[in-house]
């Protein structure tokens, strides 16, 4: 029984883990650029797939697939926005949700139906493994430890960017005063685009994982965006912290449900959380009103 939870509670921080790390990423984008980007789900598919074809064709294991798809990602993030998304930066706050959420909304279908078309069959997972480690007699895979450091790592490298870089102050004086910071000369589009391509390789970097664990299809993506919308509520709109925290909580209440009651009830933790929060916390754990 200890071997059990502790095997179970491993698994629900690694898959907190991934969640909190592509959840960061939303949640820059929303609390930056004020942008429901409801296509981050299909920055993760697609990361997933990227990283499952290197694997096959190149022999890339998924942490040096990770590595390659951030700088990927980061370009291809900063294009979305400055070709899609830019030209609707100046609308009124309202009016451009709306727009965002349309043009975003748009783009998924549009690549889960060009997904659906180049990828015939579900990709089952990465069988990528390593000698597992034993700790007090319990056997934990080694994968999952290393890919739990990984997610560490690169969501304190994310924290340590936006806290000390001149890229990060500025992200932080737009998320502040939008007019202010243009006043004292912040380039705001060039800022949001890179801002939306950090945000892209989070996702991005978190499918490298995420495909090591679950099966990948093209229609994955919408349902896992919803999800890190419930972990960006639970943490906090704007909070990098309250998206790992976020994440951790979703990931262990997920896999509690599976075991305790039937993996069956594992899709509906995140609502039910998400409904329970708003009640308790409107504002999150670490949001502020």
């Amino acid at each position: 029984m200890p071997s059990e939870i502790i095997q179970l509670t491993v698994g629900g921080i690694l898959l907190g883990g991934i969640y909190g790390l592509a959840a960061m990423g939303l949640s820059v984008s929303f609390g930056v650029l004020r942008i429901l980007n409801l296509a981050h789900g299909e920055f993760l598919m697609v990361g997933s797939l990227i990283t499952y074809a290197l694997f096959v064709s190149l022999g890339v294991n998924p942490f040096l697939g990770a590595l390659l798809l951030i700088p990927i990602f980061i370009l291809l993030g900063a294009g979305f926005y400055w070709v899609l998304l830019k030209p609707i930066a100046r609308k009124p706050a309202r009016d451009m949700l709306t727009a965002s959420v349309l043009v975003t909304l748009g783009i998924a279908l549009a690549v889960e139906d060009l997904t659906a078309f180049l990828w015939e069959r579900p990709v089952t997972g990465i069988a990528y493994s390593l000698p597992p480690l034993e700790i007090g007699g319990v056997v934990v895979s080694s994968v999952r430890v290393l890919i739990l450091i990984f997610i560490c790592c690169m969501a304190a490298a994310f924290h340590v960017f936006l806290r000390t870089t001149f890229a990060g102050k500025a992200v932080r004086a737009i998320t502040q005063c939008r007019d202010g910071a243009e006043i004292v000369g912040v380039d705001i589009a060039r800022i949001a685009a890179w801002t939306f391509g950090l945000g892209a390789a989070a996702a991005g970097a978190a499918g490298a994982f995420y495909v090591t664990l679950f099966t990948v299809t093209p229609a994955m993506g919408i349902p896992l965006t919803v999800k890190y919308m419930c972990v960006v509520v639970l943490g906090g709109l704007g909070s990098l912290i309250g998206s790992v925290l976020g994440g951790l909580i979703l990931g262990l209440s997920e896999a509690a449900a599976a075991y305790w009651i039937g993996p069956e009830w594992s899709p509906c933790v995140a609502f039910l959380l998400l409904i329970v929060i708003l009640i308790a916390k409107p504002e999150g754990f670490f949001g502020s009103r």
